[in-house]
């Protein structure tokens, strides 16, 4: 395993234009390319199908639709440097929604900014509010959302996933990007939703992303294994109106890592009581719940009692001079 400091636990940024709007898309790669400089990431590779783009990242991904994009990042990236970019190219005028999440980071001192900062330049941009679901010194996720009036799409459900502590199974994400990409397929990973058009790519010496489209639905992975801070983040748009389907989701993903604690973040538009996800082997610690902009957003933290004592983690220190 590797010991480097790699920041896992991402940033996201969610805009959405009126309608009417030019289309996001019809501005270019090019355009797109320089939102992700901005923010300090690069583009890897694009799948594209009639109506989406899905841009895998040198730290994780973009998606971007007619009327809206989502931008997931992490390690040392600047999400609000990312925000003014696109602004450059889409009039804030148009702009119906905006939401910036902000997850604890492990390493938070690495970070060029903090949310407080990042919250408090877009406010100046395009006024909302800022929000904190969970525990302020232990697992949370920062929300700034924009108040401007907006009536989201019942079917525009986002679920995401936040597992910490994984379960490597076996290195499984460690190797050539042929032996992680063909593990991950093994795993299941591939076809979590079937049919969808899936993009991967391995990081040396370990490290994962997918990118999964069909048409305007998509799921993304992002594996940072490092013994220090594994962590893996699993986010999609599926239509999840179906009974107990996002249940069946958080079973399935959680399923194949069995981290040691995980976090759940959903925007359900329409809803109107809190979101409730159970899982065999993991306690709930946390639940913090909102309407947001047309949509009910729920924090869940779960975690897996201990079942004995744990050996001290060894930290490395350098040598004596």
């Amino acid at each position: 395993m590797t010991t480097s400091r790699f920041e896992g636990p991402e940033k996201k940024v969610e805009l959405v234009v009126a309608p009417g709007t030019r289309s996001l898309r019809s501005h270019g790669r090019a355009a797109w390319e320089r939102v992700v400089r901005a923010a300090g990431a690069q583009v890897l590779s694009v799948r594209s199908s009639d109506s989406a783009d899905a841009y895998l990242l040198s730290e994780s991904s973009l998606f971007v639709f007619d009327d809206h994009f989502t931008l997931i990042t992490c390690g040392r990236t600047r999400m609000a440097d990312a925000v003014v970019a696109a602004l450059e190219f889409v009039d804030p005028e148009t702009v119906v929604f905006l939401a910036l999440e902000r997850k604890n980071e492990h390493f938070p001192r690495d970070q060029p900014t903090t949310f407080e900062d990042d919250a408090a330049r877009l406010h100046g941009l395009l006024p909302g509010e800022a929000l904190r679901f969970g525990d302020e010194h232990s697992h949370c996720i920062q929300l700034f959302h924009t108040t401007r009036p907006y009536v989201p799409d019942l079917a525009d459900t986002t679920l995401e996933v936040l597992m910490h502590g994984i379960l490597d199974t076996g290195g499984a994400f460690q190797g050539s990007t042929e032996e992680i990409c063909g593990r991950a397929r093994e795993l299941g990973l591939h076809d979590l939703y079937p049919g969808h058009d899936v993009d991967c790519y391995a990081f040396a010496p370990g490290g994962y992303s997918l990118n999964a489209l069909r048409d305007d639905r998509y799921y993304t992975l992002h594996v940072t294994p490092e013994e220090v801070g594994s962590y893996v983040s699993f986010e999609t748009n599926a239509d999840l109106r179906a009974p107990k389907a996002i249940q069946e989701t958080v079973e399935r993903v959680v399923g194949v890592f069995q981290p040691e604690s995980f976090d759940v973040f959903a925007f359900v538009p329409g809803a109107t009581a809190p979101l409730e996800v159970t899982c065999a082997g993991y306690r709930l610690r946390k639940h913090a719940s909102a309407q947001v902009s047309g949509f009910q957003v729920s924090f869940l933290h779960l975690f897996a009692p201990s079942e004995g004592p744990a050996p001290p983690f060894r930290m490395p220190l350098p040598s004596p001079v």
